[in-house]
Parts: C-alpha cells; sequence; structure tokens
C-alpha cells in the first residue's frame, strides 16, 4: 500500500522510474532529488504530510536506500524540505509555479490556481554579443594531428624527443624543500623570482636585450601577453599595423580590442612599409626573426626603417620573437628590442616553441611603467600563470637542463630540415625557392596554376597534414602557397611523407 503522504495515482514506479537514466552520467542520487524537486514543485506532495520514508521510496524507484537519503539530503540543504524531529522530512512552502515537463512526462494539471512563469528556453544568440573578428580567417586547427602518419605541423611537439625526464625532474623538485613554499603560493600579481631571474640571465643576453626584473611579466604563452598588451593599448579605431600574410591569432586579438587592422606585404626582406594612403599606425605588429608564416628574417635596414618611423610617429612596436633560437646556419640576428634606446619596442617571448606549447609560459619585457600596468591587468584577469610550472621553468633553465635540451633538439630540427628540404627538391613538380634556413616550417610557393589550399585537401585524405596558405592573408588572399612544418613529424617519415604530398600536388595540378 502506498504511503499516504503520496497523492495517488501520480506517484506510482513507472512515472517515477521514467526520471531515472542508469545510462547518464549524472549520478544517480541527483536524478532522484531532481526527480522529488519536481514533484514538490508540482504540488504531489502534501504540505502537512512527511515525505515518504527512504526504504518506501527506494522500493518504488528500484534503487538503494543510500541513494534516497542522499537526495533527501541535497534537498534539505537547498530549503525544500525540512527535517521535524521524531516526525520525519515535510515539504517547505514554495512559490506557485506552473508545472514543468522533464523527460518528456506532462504534469497533472491542479485544481488550485497558480501564478505562470515563462517557460522559455535562453536565446543565446541574442544575448551574447557578436565578435568583432567574425569576418576574420582561423589559423588551421588539428587536434587529432597524432591520428596522422604525416603530420607537418611546426606548431606541435614531436612527442619522443620532450626532455620528459629532465622536466618531470624539476617539476619533482618545484615540489620539495625551499620550493614547495614558491609553487603553491597565491602569488597574487607576483611572478617567480627564480623563472624571472632565470629569463634575465640565460635567456634575453643572447638576444643582446639587459633588463632588470621590473621590466619582466611572466605570461601564460604569448597569447596572454598579446591579449593583455592590446587590453592596455588598443582602443576602438586604434590603428595597429600587421603583417600580411602573418600571425592570425594576432589579427583576432587587436580586432576584438577594436584595432583597425593595416595589412603591411611582405617580401624576402621582411614586411615592408606599404606607401598606400592607409592610416599611419599608433601600433606596430612584427615577427622579425622568422616571420610567421612565410620564415624570412626581417633585414636590418627595414629595421632600423622601423625603429626611425616608431619614433618620427611617436609609435610603439611589438616585437614577437616566437622562434628566435631556432636557427641553423649563421649568426642570429640580433633582436629589435636590442636596437631600442627609446623603450618603444615590447619584446614578447614564449617557451611554447622549445619545450612544450601545453606548458602556456611565455613573458613580455617593455619599459617597468608598462609592465606594471600589465601586472595590475593580469591580477585582475589570471593572477598569476601556475606557481608549480613557474619554479619548474625556473629549475629547468638554471640546472643547464633547458640549453643542453635545446641544443640537441636544435641539431635534430637541422637535420630535418635539410632532409625536408632535399625531399621537396626532389618530389615537387615545379622548382623550390631557397628556404630559411630557421623557424619550424617551410613557406612553399607554386606556379599561377597551383591551388594551395586544394592540395591540403587531397594530402588529408592521404595522411598528410599541411597548412594552406590562404588561412594567413589578411588581404589579397593567394592559393599558391602551402606552409610545410616539420617540428612535429618524425625524421624518418618525412621523405615518405613528401613523397605522397608531391603526388597530390601532381594530381592537384593535373586538375
Amino acid at each position: 500500500m502506498p504511503n499516504s503522504s503520496i497523492e495517488p495515482p501520480e506517484f506510482d514506479a513507472t512515472r517515477a522510474r521514467q526520471y531515472l537514466d542508469p545510462e547518464s552520467k549524472e549520478a544517480l542520487f541527483q536524478q532522484v532529488r531532481r526527480f522529488l524537486e519536481q514533484s514538490l514543485l508540482e504540488g504531489r506532495f502534501r504540505a502537512n504530510r512527511p515525505l515518504p520514508s527512504s526504504r518506501h521510496l527506494a522500493g518504488v524507484l528500484g534503487v538503494s536506500r543510500n541513494t534516497v537519503n542522499a537526495a533527501y539530503q541535497e534537498l534539505v540543504a537547498l530549503g525544500l524540505v525540512e527535517s521535524r524531529p521524531r516526525s520525519g522530512l515535510y515539504p517547505i512552502a514554495q512559490p506557485a509555479l506552473e508545472p514543468r515537463a522533464i523527460r518528456g512526462l506532462q504534469p497533472t494539471p491542479r485544481t488550485a490556481p497558480v501564478t505562470t512563469v515563462p517557460t522559455r528556453q535562453v536565446d543565446w544568440a541574442a544575448k551574447l554579443p557578436t565578435p568583432r573578428d567574425a569576418d576574420l580567417p582561423h589559423a588551421a586547427a588539428h587536434a587529432d594531428w597524432t591520428r596522422y602518419p604525416f603530420p607537418f605541423l611546426p606548431g606541435q611537439p614531436e612527442l619522443r624527443t620532450f626532455p620528459a625526464r629532465g622536466w618531470l625532474r624539476a617539476l619533482n623538485t618545484a615540489l620539495a624543500g625551499p620550493h614547495l613554499a614558491a609553487s603553491v603560493r597565491d602569488a597574487v600579481d607576483d611572478d617567480d623570482e627564480l623563472l624571472v631571474d632565470a629569463i634575465r640571465r640565460e635567456i634575453l643576453p643572447p638576444r643582446g636585450i639587459s633588463v632588470g626584473s621590473e621590466e619582466i611579466i611572466v605570461t601564460s604563452g604569448a597569447q596572454q601577453a598579446l591579449t593583455l598588451l592590446a587590453e592596455l593599448l588598443v582602443q576602438e579605431g586604434t590603428a595597429v599595423a600587421v603583417e600580411n600574410p602573418g600571425y592570425v591569432d594576432a589579427w583576432h586579438i587587436f580586432r576584438r580590442a577594436g584595432a583597425e587592422l593595416i595589412p603591411r606585404t611582405v617580401d624576402a626582406q621582411g614586411a615592408r612599409r606599404d606607401e598606400d594612403g592607409s592610416p599611419t599606425p599608433s601600433l606596430v605588429y612584427v615577427t622579425p626573426s622568422h616571420q610567421h608564416p612565410t620564415n624570412v628574417t626581417l633585414s636590418y635596414p627595414r629595421r632600423a626603417a622601423l625603429l626611425r618611423e616608431a619614433q618620427l610617429h611617436d609609435q610603439l612596436v611589438i616585437e614577437d620573437d616566437y622562434d628566435s633560437e631556432v636557427r641553423f646556419k649563421g649568426r642570429p640576428t640580433p633582436s629589435l628590442k636590442s636596437l631600442d634606446r627609446t623603450g618603444r619596442v615590447v619584446y614578447v617571448g614564449t617557451f611554447s616553441k622549445f619545450v612544450a606549447p601545453g606548458i602556456r609560459l611565455g613573458f613580455v619585457v617593455a619599459d617597468a611603467a608598462l609592465i606594471a600596468a600589465l601586472r595590475e591587468r593580469r591580477r585582475y584577469a589570471t593572477k598569476h600563470p601556475p606557481g608549480h610550472l613557474q619554479r619548474a621553468l625556473g629549475l629547468f633553465i638554471e640546472s643547464g637542463e633547458y640549453h643542453r635540451s635545446l641544443r640537441q633538439h636544435r641539431r635534430h630540427l637541422a637535420r630535418k630540415w635539410e632532409v625536408l628540404t632535399a625531399s621537396l627538391e626532389e618530389h615537387l613538380p615545379f622548382p623550390l625557392d631557397p628556404p630559411a634556413a630557421g623557424g619550424l616550417s617551410v613557406w612553399v610557393g607554386g606556379p599561377p596554376e597551383f591551388d594551395g589550399t586544394r592540395v591540403t585537401e587531397l594530402a588529408r585524405e592521404r595522411g598528410v597534414l599541411v597548412d594552406a596558405g590562404e588561412r594567413f592573408y589578411l588581404a589579397d588572399p593567394e592559393r599558391r602557397h602551402v606552409r610545410i612544418g616539420f617540428n612535429s613529424i618524425a625524421l624518418e617519415a618525412i621523405p615518405r611523407g613528401i613523397e605522397i604530398l608531391g603526388g597530390a600536388i601532381r594530381d592537384q595540378l593535373a586538375e
């Protein structure tokens, strides 16, 4: 005989069990709680009678008494049910609501009048703003790149060459002894002093940069660095010069901050100042060491001209030095920051291209006043990057493991570059322009009838991942380029992968 506190026939096993889904990811006691909550709101329990016992309800629902008790405890915590000593659990009077339909069940209408509340779903399209950058292209995302036998990608690591032992040792040390406090503390807006000192003493001098710790801030990768800079330096309508082709993610970051993007054409000497009547920018964004994506190096005359122009027009220059350490021939060119004497160059560095993109650590070097403003901005966004990762990276650099691994990685990349360029010369059906001896990719251009976008589709079908050059253009997009990375692919897989890519190119040209 059913409990007298429940109004039959609404409360029956068939109806109750329809609320429970054993395949659901939601915990069973939460499903029971949701069923009871709905029944309370529909008025199926009398206010002056106790709720059914856990034994009885467990039998009706076919669940354990512990499951029912857990659901009852949540209802008490939500204020829908109260416990009366030596009497049981009783419903607490709630504002009358229109009965809700859950999982396809239509509640039985109540005879007492109720105040109806609209039950329409949220119109998120109306509530969410339209992004300012909705018209910009997106960089290719290859989340499933490990499934492909020939991933010619620059932005993903070759997993077997990652210095796992050294990095694991640094992570463990960072949680021991005097390092534990730095790893687990709430640093508010401070950075790990060991990492900042390692950047100042070990990372920046080879780039010709000498600064104090107050001129460095650690960020969650280069993207957070660019986002913080855009929030501070870009207002609605601010003209920002960017390279074309260039770094797509930077375009999105600046546009979202309200920038008007001014494309600057890239040729064999890097970005040039186009005399096309476009507005004089307030901010210039460049990747001078290895231009993204063409890999060319900004020539010294253009570097000097860029700095003169910045001084003349009171401009700021953001130098994104994302892979300056990856050079295979000759001496590295000096950074723009090392040539700057007026504090106009803001230097952005990252550890993503060598250590690993998943670690998400980078840094900004700039005048102390700008760093202080970035620090305050970061505090109310993310406070600081994870202390454990910061301390581990500082230890990784201080121990010498960073530079040892970097030298090995550079030699390995140089060998990959040699094999890749030789394979391209063998299998491309058109001449290969001399590629830059550095970076993590080769920018390949073909004849007018070459369609790089179509080639990427054909290549993907055959297990080869490359990036279509068309994606990297802000203005006047060209389809006759592909970017072939070699960071993620194994050395021994390169010749066969390029042979397959060459076949896809020939098939496209035949089309």
